[in-house]
């Protein structure tokens, strides 16, 4: 379902189906997206758009305040459920001795940057969805993460939300939107393989 979702045809089809209950099913799956490891299966930044640009009423019927509220409410606490499970998991970890270091220099790190890490890694494709499991494995605090984890949830899905739906108005844009989208799906995967590759790189030679 969440594949079908990311072309604006597909969600139209799903919102005439669900009706006001749309926004319940997207809500439910930003809220795996973030609040599980394995959440990066479900697409983040292309169904934001697509949601975005079916909120202008030129191309759909969803409204732009719903549907920043429904996604950044389920980032929000799928970010807070993915920090539980880290806090959870954090002194098993801690009782290895591979693990030991890496934890403390977590804690140290998140310590010194750990708000502006968990604002700003809410925008990136999958690192969004291991930073709030090594804050809450690092213990960062639970007030300072709720903040930054708020402001970052509802940054990114206005951001991308507001650029679809600005972006509708133009009619090339509604003439070529799947295109746009996949083309979106092209440059994230690809940003984000490479920075796989260079933590790898960086992780490769520091051993």
């Amino acid at each position: 379902m969440p594949f079908r979702f990311l072309t604006p045809e597909g969600l139209r089809e799903a919102t005439e189906q669900f009706g006001p209950l749309i926004y319940l099913v997207l809500f439910a799956l930003f809220l795996f997206q973030t609040g599980f490891l394995i959440g990066p299966v479900i697409p983040g930044n292309p169904l934001v758009f697509v949601a975005g640009l079916l909120a202008n009423p030129k191309n759909g019927n969803l409204n732009l305040v719903a549907v920043i509220g429904a996604l950044g409410l389920g980032v929000f606490l799928g970010n807070l459920l993915n920090y539980a499970q880290g806090k959870a998991a954090g002194p098993a970890f801690r009782n290895r001795e591979r693990w030991r270091a890496q934890i403390e220099n977590a804690e140290g790190f998140f310590e010194r940057h750990g708000g502006r890490t968990v604002a700003l890694a809410t925008f990136v494709p999958f690192i969004r969805a291991f930073v709030p499991f090594v804050a809450g494995m690092s213990q960062m605090e639970w007030r300072r993460f709720a903040i930054s984890s708020a402001v970052g949830a509802f940054g990114w899905i206005a951001a991308w939300s507001v650029l679809g739906y600005q972006l509708g108005h133009i009619p090339a844009v509604q003439q070529n939107s799947t295109k746009i989208v996949f083309g979106i799906v092209a440059v994230v995967g690809t940003v984000a393989l490479i920075k796989a590759l260079q933590m790898r790189f960086r992780r490769t030679r520091a051993a």
